[in-house]
């Protein structure tokens, strides 16, 4: 699927929060979806989401997807190609078993193998929280979109994370200098390839940042600055030795990439303090475009699922928006007032989506 126009061909929902049962068919460039609000439409853009990736953008618990009293929910599609390949995926959820993914017939036994088969852009209406929440919303940004080009880094996440919980046990436990020396060593070395993934992921990102926020701040000099918490001369192995006894006080790892950030600079300030509102806002577009953009460039297009982002953005905006994706990727727009772009639309009313 890489170096190949894929698209989001059909999907079929049953039980699904408050969507009908129903199958749909989209537009290989442009799917406008529009209805009253709390009529599903984000719903079906969660659907798309969930089947791509195996995860709602909106919540980690699964039982939240499922519709009034929906004993499970099932989400299936096909994707389609411009070299006449074809793909089938679906992900089933019941409270008495476990999530299900399936890929072309085959049951995948982990999220982490499934998630990515199909490369799907998130951008929600007033999603600031990257540029000014907290930095776990950051690292997560990061580690996503890296994932997202890399089944291989999604792996050392999930090791990383095991190795990491595993070691907090250790501190918190008396003794057991030894055993922590083994599992700080294969910590060390995961953490060095996470590192390594993220910094050259990092060079491509930033290259489209700054292309994409000159377009849409282009009165301002703004660049961004990764804040790793341990430095590239420093070794990891070392400073977890010398942490070791300050974090067995506080019983959690205070060191290494689980505690990296980035930051956005808007004048040479942060943006995150000194910016406005209307900053953040495009600066998170900024972002979330250039994370499409270096996908875009290694291979993947992308599917861009789009909840009524230009509701808030002037024309000159909506336009530049508009442009930059158009022939770039598929496009899935939701909106109570739908934009005048061509493409396939869909009416949505109660949770019933109608092709208009």
């Amino acid at each position: 699927m890489w170096g190949e126009t894929v698209w989001l061909a059909e999907i079929s929902v049953s039980g699904f929060r408050n969507l009908a049962e129903q199958g749909l068919e989209f537009d290989p460039r442009s799917n406008i979806i529009f209805g009253p609000n709390g009529s599903g439409k984000t719903n079906l853009l969660e659907a798309i989401t969930v089947l791509a990736s195996g995860r709602s953008f909106r919540t980690i618990q699964d039982d939240q997807l499922l519709g009034f009293e929906a004993p499970h929910f099932r989400i299936a599609g096909k994707a389609r190609s411009s070299k006449d390949k074809e793909w089938s995926a679906r992900v089933y959820f019941s409270p008495a078993e476990r999530k299900h993914y399936f890929f072309d017939r085959r049951e995948i036994a982990k999220r982490s193998l499934y998630a990515g088969w199909l490369p799907v852009f998130v951008f929600l209406l007033d999603d600031r929280r990257i540029v000014a929440g907290p930095p776990a919303y950051r690292r997560a940004f990061i580690d996503e979109a890296v994932a997202k080009l890399s089944h291989a880094y999604r792996w050392m996440l999930s090791e990383f994370r095991k190795l990491l919980a595993h070691r907090n046990a250790l501190l918190r436990r008396p003794g057991g200098d030894d055993e922590l020396s083994v599992w700080d060593k294969r910590l060390a070395e995961l953490a060095g390839e996470i590192r390594e993934r993220r910094l050259e992921y990092w060079q491509n990102f930033n290259g489209h940042f700054q292309q994409m926020s000159r377009r849409f701040l282009p009165a301002d000099e703004i660049r961004l600055e990764y804040l790793p918490n341990v430095g590239g001369k420093e070794n990891y192995l070392e400073v977890l030795a010398r942490s070791r006894e300050a974090e067995r006080q506080v019983g959690y790892t205070r060191r290494g990439p689980h505690r990296d950030d980035f930051r956005i600079l808007l004048n040479s300030r942060p943006l995150r303090i000194f910016g406005s509102y209307g900053e953040h806002r495009l600066a998170a577009l900024a972002l979330a475009l250039a994370e499409a953009q270096t996908a875009l460039a290694a291979g993947r297009r992308p599917i861009y699922l789009m909840d009524d982002v230009a509701a808030e953005l002037d024309n000159d905006n909506t336009h530049l928006l508009f442009d930059l994706i158009r022939s770039k990727g598929q496009l899935f727009y939701a909106s109570a007032h739908p934009p005048a772009l061509e493409g396939r639309r869909f009416h949505v009313r109660q949770g019933k989506i109608r092709p208009v």
